[in-house]
């Protein structure tokens, strides 16, 4: 626990000095090295045995900086991705549709993080990002001191206590959040936290559900005991679909 512990505390803090410089290309590497690396995770879940696939999505990645800073830069991409592979999937009369999977998730949702990005800037990609880890501290702790009943079978750990009390930290600390760091009425702070909040829990459990599926406790070991970059960033995947519903 106090390994696990130690390397979040390490990844936040890393996380901060990077939003304090909130350098673009260092950010834009950043996304694609996460875009590859989840890409690549994704493939063991679906039992796709294709390890070269993940040049395809890092390929369009590369187009997004020179689409525009408008939210449909992503879209159009998104909608690239998913054209090409059907088209090669038709065209090689392909029986395994699998392969159409991960450039549905994770890399649609990473596309769009980094699109929130270059449209709203490095403050709400950290309102994204710190209201999820809130939500999953409180769940964590809260789960540990008082929790009891389990969630869901998907994720056996999880207990319905732990989940209130993460939602209920993560929507009020984001709401603070978004009030004083991002151009937001507190109204909207708290609707978009709410919902980044719940879509977070979600995020982490469809991946467990997903894992739970593909017999696998960890989508790799990159980062010790926090398992593999999807496992990091499930909740955040969610989560940007709940900021791009009531901000953009």
């Amino acid at each position: 626990m106090k390994n696990r512990i130690f390397i979040g505390v390490g990844l936040f803090v890393a996380f901060v000095i990077l939003a304090l410089l909130d350098i673009f290309l260092i950010n834009f590497i950043l996304f694609a090295i996460m875009l590859g690396l989840a890409f690549n995770e994704s493939l063991k879940l679906y039992d796709i045995d294709f390890k070269q696939l993940y040049i395809v999505p890092l390929a369009f990645f590369c187009l997004l900086p020179f689409l525009g800073k408008g939210l449909e830069s992503a879209f159009k991409i998104i909608c690239l991705n998913l054209i090409v592979i059907a088209s090669f999937l038709a065209y090689f009369k392909s029986s395994n549709l699998k392969l159409i999977l991960p450039f549905i998730y994770p890399s649609a949702p990473i596309f769009l993080m980094f699109g929130l990005y270059q449209y709203f800037g490095i403050n709400v990609l950290f309102w994204l990002i710190f209201t999820v880890i809130a939500t999953d501290s409180g769940a964590y702790f809260v789960g540990k001191m008082i929790g009891e009943r389990p969630f869901s079978p998907s994720s056996p750990n999880k207990t319905i206590e732990g989940v209130v009390g993460g939602f209920v930290l993560g929507s009020v600390l984001g709401s603070i959040f978004a009030f004083i760091f991002v151009d937001v009425g507190f109204d909207i702070a708290l609707l978009a936290s709410v919902l980044i909040s719940l879509f977070g829990i979600f995020g982490d459990l469809f991946e467990s559900y997903l894992k739970r599926l593909a017999g696998t406790k960890d989508t790799s070991n990159i980062l010790g005991e926090h398992g593999g970059i999807l496992d990091r960033i499930d909740g955040y995947l969610f989560g940007a679909c709940a900021v791009y519903l009531v901000i953009a």
